[in-house]
């Protein structure tokens, strides 16, 4: 008997049964890896779907807060209808330089300058009161920034044209108290 042989029947004697409890483990091994890479796969997909659920979340919460805005801004307007029989001149400045903080407040919360201004049909539809003349409407727009009484806040800058428009900044400061915290009260000009 060759040395071969007698090699091999050493090998295939003793060692098989060990070789193959070794080959064996190694091809369990094998497999829960390549199951362990497929649950992996499985939970990088969750994880991408989920991702984008979130973003999809995000921008539905980003589109319902601008609908909240315009519904608290119609609601004060609605509100405003409802008493605009009773205003009074002041009461209807005050309005109107509300109308420039909400609106400039919204452009701050939007990343840019807090920043707004109204013309006459825009101050006319922030009041919602048809039955006032229309130079009313500019009394009103110019005698505004007396209330505030900074003219780097608020301004009135008067053009030709239909463009004369009461222009607020809060970039150059805040509104007195006296003026944002007397939302329809009564008093007078």
């Amino acid at each position: 008997m060759s040395s071969q042989q007698q090699n091999g029947e050493s090998l295939d004697g003793d060692d098989t049964p060990k070789l193959r409890a070794i080959a064996a483990r190694l091809e369990a091994h094998s497999k829960r890896i390549e199951s362990f890479e497929t649950e992996l796969d499985d939970v990088r997909e969750e994880r991408d779907a989920l991702h984008d659920e979130v973003e999809d979340l995000w921008q539905e919460n980003e589109n319902l807060r601008t609908e909240i805005e315009r519904l608290d801004a119609r609601t004060d307007l609605l509100s405003l209808v409802e008493s605009s029989d009773e205003m009074t001149a002041k009461q209807r400045r005050i309005t109107l330089i509300q109308h420039l903080k909400k609106a400039a407040e919204t452009e701050r919360e939007r990343g840019r300058d807090a920043k707004a201004s109204l013309n006459k049909e825009q101050a006319e539809a922030a009041l919602k009161y048809p039955d006032i003349d229309r130079t009313t409407f500019y009394d009103d727009l110019r005698k505004a920034p007396r209330l505030v009484g900074k003219t780097d806040i608020l301004w009135y800058e008067s053009n030709s044209g239909g463009e004369s428009r009461l222009k607020l900044n809060l970039e150059n400061g805040d509104l007195p108290g006296g003026v944002v915290g007397h939302r329809r009260r009564n008093g007078g000009e």
